[in-house]
């Protein structure tokens, strides 16, 4: 199972994975012509990269959880964690209640610009084979890891725990 690895100590905030996940997810084939298409039709990035109470940058991605709240929460089905561990949601069937974005602990289920105000989220780059934010990470903060074990999430920080919603670790 592929998993993302994050060396928080590496982020120095250059925010390169939030344009990669734009340019990827957008109907332009780069960041330059995605922009281009103006930020309305633009889709905003699955990621984001925030700074923890010592100001320190570090990227902030879905986790797809082992038992994830925005699947419980979710009133349409949408939302389903796959056998690979990653956490999807199918368009066709959400209806955009934002229940997911309401109940995600760590503020990665958002709304969509571009999906009729449904939501979107880190699908893990499912159908890719390589995660475009780890493809573009300079300081290589973002690594792509092949794990026997299928639990613990999609994420392994390889140098502390990152802070939780509430800004504390846990």
């Amino acid at each position: 199972m592929r998993k993302k690895a994050i060396d928080r100590s590496k982020c120095r905030g250059c925010k390169n994975c939030e344009l990669a996940c734009i340019a990827v997810h957008s109907t332009g084939t780069t960041t330059r012509t995605a922009y281009a298409t103006g930020m309305k039709t633009t889709e905003r990035a699955r990621n984001k990269v925030e700074a923890d109470p010592q100001n320190k940058s570090f990227p902030q991605f879905c986790r797809h959880c082992d038992e994830p709240a925005c699947v419980e929460a979710c009133t349409s089905g949408a939302l389903t964690k796959g056998a690979d561990g990653l956490v999807v949601c199918d368009h066709d069937i959400c209806i955009g209640c934002y229940m997911c974005v309401m109940s995600c602990p760590y503020g990665m289920a958002r709304p969509s610009v571009q999906a009729d105000g449904k939501m979107i989220k880190c699908d893990g780059c499912r159908g890719r084979d390589v995660m475009a934010c780890v493809a573009v990470c300079p300081q290589r903060c973002l690594t792509a890891v092949e794990v026997d074990d299928p639990g613990g999430g999609h994420l392994i920080y390889a140098d502390e725990p990152a802070p939780n919603a509430c800004g504390s670790t846990p």
